[in-house]
């Protein structure tokens, strides 16, 4: 077993772009023999790529979902993510994206999208929450499928709203003392979160948009106005370029049973205007609201360095485009793995600064390809060593 996910690991960590592109360079005696070494299997045969896929479709995918978790507590444990929390709380972004999209009929789970022209469009969604980081991680910690039911009885479809239901218990679950932030888009600006969140014991700081909850937005816009001590002014960037960012806040606005903040950050750069503005059940004051606001422009980096990467980088689209559904969401979660292994990698230094992920994965390829492994390192009374995050440049 640890043969076959070492090797879909490196799979995507080398950006090999396809099963039979991977029997070829698995059949490579210097990758080969690394492989083996890598996952502590080496035995007289190795697996296919068609052996892998087989024994990923027959595996309970939950089992490689719960690889994630494990790899997130030992580096906090190791407390090598310092940068992941703000007010003492873990930051989790949460954002669905799309996996599978095919004209044609691919599984009794699919979801469907019908056009006016009469043609159906089949898809595969996935809800992903990611640890954030300020230095730039995104690190996958768990995922939720937005499946229709295989009976085909069901109301509605399912959705993403349907999905952070069953991913948010969970991932209390997966941690439950530790304390949690949740950074969500303005799709997630509605009562039903926030209370699913308060009873999660978890702080949340959502994108606020007019079109989300429009009385509250009114409301905590003239109250901002009213009240401008609550206000708070951070000048940034250089002599040539000035960034002006403008804070106001407004504590204990009233909505559904629950008493919520309000933030704004207008940031001029360059004599152009930008308004950016959360909920959050984070206290707001002076001392607090520039980190809380920093924390809610973090969630964007789970399109950036997560959907975006993988998608263009990883393959995504093209790998899970295999008609057996386990195999397909087990490859997810599995690219998930690879691309937080290469984006600690990036980080380390253990090798020089690289420009991209992408010239990364060759390095790491042609490393495997060519460069002996030393097996002494991976024995289990080998002495310990330790792989330290670059320091930022200034």
């Amino acid at each position: 077993m640890r043969q076959v996910v070492v090797l879909a690991i490196l799979m995507f960590a080398c950006r090999i772009r396809s099963l039979r592109g991977l029997d070829r360079i698995s059949d490579d005696a210097r990758f080969r023999d690394n492989w083996c070494t890598l996952s502590r299997a080496v035995t007289a045969t190795v697996v296919t790529s068609k052996q892998m896929t087989n024994v990923l479709g027959a595996l309970d995918r939950e089992e490689v979902s719960a690889l994630r978790p494990w790899l997130i507590k030992e580096l906090l444990d190791a407390k090598r993510l310092p940068d992941a929390f703000v007010q003492g709380h873990l930051m989790v972004g949460c954002d669905g994206t799309g996996i599978f999209s095919r004209p044609v009929f691919h599984c009794d789970q699919c979801l469907t999208q019908q056009h006016q022209d009469g043609t159906t469009t089949y898809l595969h969604l996935m809800l992903e929450a990611k640890i954030l980081t300020h230095s730039g991680l995104a690190l996958s910690v768990l995922s939720e499928p937005l499946l229709n039911p295989a009976d085909g009885r069901y109301d509605k479809q399912d959705c993403e709203s349907k999905a952070f239901k069953r991913l948010a218990p969970h991932l209390r679950e997966v941690f439950p003392r530790q304390r949690l932030a949740f950074l969500l888009d303005s799709l997630y600006a509605n009562g039903p979160t926030f209370h699913l969140l308060e009873r999660l014991r978890a702080k949340f700081i959502a994108n606020f948009k007019p079109g989300s909850i429009p009385t509250l937005y009114e409301e905590a816009l003239l109250l901002a106005r009213l009240d401008p001590d609550q206000s708070h002014t951070v000048l940034s960037g250089t002599q040539a370029h000035p960034i002006v960012s403008v804070y106001s806040w407004v504590n204990g606005l009233q909505y559904d049973g629950l008493s919520l903040n309000f933030v704004m950050c207008q940031e001029t750069v360059d004599q152009k205007t930008t308004t950016f503005t959360w909920l959050t059940n984070f206290p707001v004051t002076r001392d607090t609201v520039v980190e809380i606001a920093a924390a809610g422009r973090l969630r964007w980096k789970i399109e950036n360095e997560g959907f975006n990467e993988q998608k263009t980088g990883y393959e995504l689209e093209h790998f899970c485009g295999c008609s057996n559904l386990n195999v397909m969401l087990s490859l997810y979660l599995v690219l998930q793995i690879a691309h937080l292994f290469m984006q600690l990698l990036a980080h380390g230094d253990l090798i020089d600064p690289v420009s991209a992920l992408t010239h990364l994965a060759f390095l790491l390829c042609e490393a495997l390809r060519n460069a002996p492994l030393p097996e002494s390192l991976f024995e289990h009374d080998a002495p310990r060593f330790n792989i330290h995050f670059r320091k930022a440049s200034p």
